[in-house]
């Protein structure tokens, strides 16, 4: 969701911008209603929106859609509202019609600012149930997805900025400190300060960050990236320079970050726009945290039920609900994240507990005393 409603031009056009990249994967019910009330809000909002979709779509139905932005006239506002409201659904229909014909997509959009050399590059990439799969972007940057995973690439002469759609993804950043690397994970954003670190989104409302090396800086999602050049500039000041020292201009900078800057080892979690506090992990802790890269599950004394949860995020497979007593079973060890069979017969040999595939792919657990 976009929510900056500033009005300043440079942060129109981003905002547009991610709106039009946003169009390909899909946008929900509610997403809709907010991009149509964003175009509403403002004519400029409108104007950048307007422009950036004929940019974007592709040459055969750009006649179409052309006929969709008539020329402004004296209408009664109620009919304007209309017409502006057919424009956006008129766009996201064609956006879902072409999403089946489109993976991996690698497109370029000139930009038609004074700067003729200024373009954006727009990358999607999925991983399935399972797998592990490494991209290298084209400015260098490591890209681990995890399994059952989207991301979305939006690279512009200014800023680096990935969207985690689902799952979880590890990030091993190529410096360039004029053009700040940005995750963004529904309501926040993590800007890389030359790191290495890992993002998991749950679902559509929490999410969690790990910093294996370097720093990133903790924001909402959507600032605007002089802001974000600004803060960045502010987090390496802040190695050398006393806060009382800070000016004003870098404490409002610093207001941004909501104290939230982690460095290597530190963890945090993000649940409804609320954020946990720091922890401070273990080498074993972290490697435990980042074993799926190497293939493997690390246990260490979690209950059955978050295992068994762990375990279908790498395999289709679903377990009937376990009663009180197996739930509060704990469990340790290693496991290959696609070896269902070498679990269940873990927990055989183990706590006497018996698999039962009730269906394809469904089970049901029961112990034996």
């Amino acid at each position: 969701m976009i929510t900056d409603t500033s009005n300043d031009t440079e942060s129109i056009q981003e905002q547009a911008n991610l709106w039009i990249t946003r169009l390909d994967s899909g946008l929900s019910r509610t997403e809709k209603q907010h991009l149509v009330a964003w175009i509403n809000q403002d004519k400029a909002h409108y104007a950048a929106f307007k422009k950036l979709s004929f940019l974007w779509t592709d040459i055969s139905i750009k006649h179409e859609l052309s006929g969709l932005f008539i020329q402004k006239t004296e209408k009664k506002p109620h009919f304007d509202y209309l017409m502006k409201t057919f424009l956006v659904l008129g766009l996201i229909t064609v956006a879902l019609l072409t999403t089946n014909l489109i993976s991996d997509v690698n497109l370029l959009w000139p930009s038609q600012q004074r700067d003729n050399t200024k373009h954006w590059v727009y990358q999607k990439y999925s991983s399935q149930y399972g797998e592990q799969k490494q991209l290298t972007l084209n400015d260098g940057t490591i890209v681990e997805l995890n399994t059952n995973s989207v991301i979305e690439v939006a690279y512009t002469a200014q800023q680096r900025k990935i969207t985690l759609i689902r799952g979880e993804a590890r990030f091993d950043v190529a410096k360039d400190k004029n053009r700040p690397f940005t995750v963004i994970s529904g309501h926040n954003s993590f800007t890389a300060l030359g790191t290495i670190f890992n993002v998991q989104r749950e679902n559509m409302s929490s999410v969690e960050l790990l910093v294996k090396e370097g720093r990133v800086l903790v924001a909402e999602a959507n600032i605007p990236v002089a802001k974000l050049l600004s803060a960045i500039s502010v987090s390496d000041q802040q190695l050398t320079t006393p806060l009382s020292l800070a000016t004003t201009q870098q404490v409002t900078e610093l207001a941004i970050q909501n104290g939230n800057i982690l460095t290597a080892g530190e963890k945090i979690a993000i649940a409804n726009d609320i954020s946990s506090a720091k922890q401070s992990l273990s080498a074993q802790e972290v490697k435990k945290e980042l074993a799926w890269q190497q293939g493997m599950l690390i246990f260490d004394g979690e209950p059955l039920t978050q295992v068994l949860k762990e375990v279908q995020r790498y395999n289709q497979v679903k377990f009937t609900p376990i009663n009180n007593e197996l739930a509060k079973l704990r469990v340790s060890g290693y496991f290959k994240t696609n070896d269902i069979n070498g679990l269940l017969q873990s927990l055989n040999y183990n706590f006497k507990i018996n698999a039962q595939e009730l269906t394809s792919n469904t089970y049901t657990l029961s112990r034996t005393l």
